[in-house]
């Protein structure tokens, strides 16, 4: 099905040029912007017209469940929202109430996907959509409501994003077959670097560098939807506290072909689990 993009914002053309000022954020109740003062209640109305304009085109284009894309966790979702992961599917209400909570910073921020219609909530109430040609008609009502429409572009089928394979018993076997080659090699139990990432964000993936007899406790633990990646010819260095920023732009630099080597450090503590740094 080809979709439209458009953008919707409560902007005029002026504002959108910056040629006077606005407010753009949750965070600027009760400042003064422009000579007025943002009210809670204005803010709500605003927040408001964005939640009947989103319900107007998902019901115009009979969207009924989106699957989250580009999900950042920069922070633990809400209770009630659940687990959040790349790939989860959720029902119309939840994504509308996933768009409000993006607002006012409460719920993680998500490319909502479907065939029928996509939607994200962008910085600065920039709202960006993308519809079919049967819900064109329903930009007419939203713009009575009191937003601004602007764009128009036909939108492609998006590409079918292929991952090279499935994380099942075989890919781990191979994994462990891995290691025992390179420990051999090397005169010592080598360790590979496991990735999993199920959204963007600070609070989207977890790391580990296990041996092979350690494998077990990683593939017990890694969720559904996750995408895993599995680091085998790896370069391990040890370092002091005081060394680190110097080592890792060394480890860099050292193996790159010029764009910079990934960099990941995981301290080395004792009782307690260690926090991980990534560098890129």
């Amino acid at each position: 099905m080809k979709l439209h993009s458009y953008v919707l914002c409560r902007y005029d053309e002026a504002r959108r040029r910056g040629d006077i000022d606005d407010w753009t954020d949750h965070s600027d109740i009760g400042a003064s912007i422009d000579g007025r003062i943002l009210t809670a209640e204005e803010y709500q109305r605003t927040e408001d017209r964005y939640i009947a304009a989103a319900e107007i085109l998902a019901r115009a284009a009979g969207a009924s469940h989106f699957t989250l894309r580009n999900v950042f966790l920069h922070s633990p979702p809400p209770a009630w929202l659940g687990e959040v992961y790349e790939g989860r599917v959720v029902d119309k209400t939840s994504a509308l109430r996933m768009l409000r909570g993006h607002m006012s910073g409460d719920t993680p921020a998500a490319w909502f996907d479907s065939e029928k219609m996509c939607m994200m909530m962008g910085f600065d109430f920039y709202m960006h959509v993308q519809v079919p040609e049967r819900a064109l008609a329903s930009f007419d009502e939203i713009e009575e409501m009191g937003l601004f429409v602007w764009g128009d572009q036909e939108q492609d089928e998006d590409e079918e994003v292929h991952v090279s394979r499935s994380a099942d018993d075989t890919f781990w076997t191979e994994v462990a077959g891995g290691l025992t080659v390179r420990s051999s090699a090397q005169q010592q139990e080598a360790r590979t670097l496991v990735v999993e990432r199920w959204a963007g964000g600070r609070l989207g993936h977890r790391l580990w560098l296990v041996a092979a007899d350690d494998l077990s406790s990683v593939t017990a633990s890694v969720k559904r939807q996750s995408l895993i990646s599995a680091f085998i010819d790896l370069e391990i260095h040890a370092t002091s506290r005081d060394e680190v920023a110097r080592a890792v732009e060394a480890a860099r630099w050292a193996q790159s072909d010029g764009g910079g080597a990934d960099v990941v450090i995981f301290p080395l503590a004792s009782g307690r689990e260690p926090p991980t740094v990534t560098v890129e």
